[in-house]
């Protein structure tokens, strides 16, 4: 079946949430997106209304997921990443491969129903998360600025840098074909990252070069363009890669990158483009992830329960943590951004539907269904938290500052 017309559906979606103030309120309400989803999906089984063929929802979650992944991709120069936001990026290069790695471990030893090449799948689709937090309650909390930075962009880099590994993992979790070698599937997918990377890598670059030389000449009037110039070279290049057999998701990727990376856009150009991406593909993610994933839910065991909740609070948690320990970071800050970030949001909820049109994966419903009981897991926890959470970051905060002044 052909995915231009669920590209073309997602695109819609998108541009309709993103400009709309309903578009904008829903995205502050995953939760109940999700339950208004589980709620649709419920109905249409009981009177056995015709459902969307599995391979239209898994092209649409690839659209969204691209889409995503661009804006994110798009928000820091990776040459600079490390000396402009130093605790995002020890969570990003530390803690998120250190989560993939416990998250592993933990669903192949709990879940005797998962391969360990699944269970590393799993820990990849819960990896690449994107911020289940409710962003107002991040905005708001009494942290400092620089704090607030670090879990955007941490957030970012895990989806720009985690989304290739997350790809070649689900190759990795795939039966061959008949005729076909054992590791054939790795071997395609790496060739079409190569190919998506290229070819995105040089769209955007052309268009960020190209873009620098028309602000030169008429600077105010590009700075209202570099959005449309960006979003320009994300599409273009999903498209040619899906026409000439590369990753279509890791092109879009890739041309965020290095249009982040060359261009001379203002930071607020960036943010602007990433919350338009987020307030059109998250709501429309968590919607159609209650739609798809309610049933499994509500036929878990109680082992992929207890690893879901852990899989979102201790396991999540506790590395980040571990890695931000560093003299420079006050401990208040350590926790606040322990907690706030991590979370399996929209792009893990939209990872888990791309798996549904891999019809060889392995272990394909135990991945499902355990991955969409903590993405579950992980907006309620986010969202019931945030607010005691931040509150609790108050306090300790004034608790250290009466501390720095009588000793000093």
């Amino acid at each position: 079946m052909s995915l231009w017309g669920p590209a073309a559906f997602a695109a819609v979606c998108i541009l309709s949430l993103s400009t709309t103030a309903a578009g904008r309120r829903a995205a502050s309400a995953p939760a109940l997106l999700m339950l208004a989803g589980a709620a649709l999906s419920l109905f249409y089984r009981a009177v056995e209304l015709p459902f969307a063929p599995m391979e239209a929802m898994a092209g649409a979650a690839e659209a969204g997921l691209a889409a995503l992944a661009f804006a994110s991709a798009a928000q820091f120069r990776v040459s600079r990443f490390a000396g402009r936001c130093p605790a995002a990026f020890r969570l990003t290069i530390g803690g998120a491969p250190l989560f993939l790695l416990v998250c592993s471990l933990a669903a192949f030893v709990l879940l005797p129903q998962l391969t360990l090449a699944s269970a590393l799948l799993l820990g990849a689709a819960l990896m690449i998360n994107g911020a289940a937090f409710d962003r107002r309650a991040v905005i708001n909390a009494p942290a400092p600025a620089e704090i607030k930075a670090a879990v955007r962009l941490e957030s970012a880099a895990i989806i720009a840098f985690g989304a290739p590994v997350a790809v070649l993992l689900a190759a990795l979790a795939t039966s061959p074909g008949a005729h076909e070698p054992a590791a054939g599937p790795l071997l395609q997918a790496s060739l079409g990252v190569l190919k998506g990377f290229a070819l995105g890598g040089a769209i955007g670059l052309g268009v960020a070069r190209f873009g620098n030389a028309l602000r030169r000449r008429t600077r105010t009037a590009m700075q209202r363009a570099d959005g449309k110039f960006a979003i320009a070279a994300g599409v273009v290049s999903f498209a040619v890669a899906k026409l000439v057999g590369g990753d279509a998701l890791i092109a879009a990727l890739s041309a965020g990158l290095l249009w982040g990376e060359e261009t001379g856009a203002l930071t607020s150009s960036r943010l602007r483009l990433r919350r338009a991406v987020e307030q059109g593909v998250a709501p429309a993610a968590y919607f159609a992830f209650g739609c798809l994933f309610a049933p499994r839910i509500l036929q878990a065991d109680l082992l992929s329960i207890v690893f879901a909740v852990a899989a979102v609070t201790v396991m999540r948690a506790g590395p980040r943590l571990a890695i931000l320990q560093t003299p420079s970071l006050p401990r208040e800050s350590q926790a606040f951004l322990a907690w706030f970030g991590g979370a399996p949001g929209a792009a893990s909820a939209l990872f888990l539907m791309m798996l549904f049109g891999n019809a060889a994966l392995v272990d394909q419903d135990a991945i499902l269904t355990v991955g969409a009981l903590a993405v579950a897991a992980g907006v309620i926890a986010a969202r019931l938290t945030s607010r005691p959470l931040a509150n609790a970051f108050l306090r300790q905060r004034a608790l250290a500052a009466k501390r720095r002044f009588y000793a000093s």
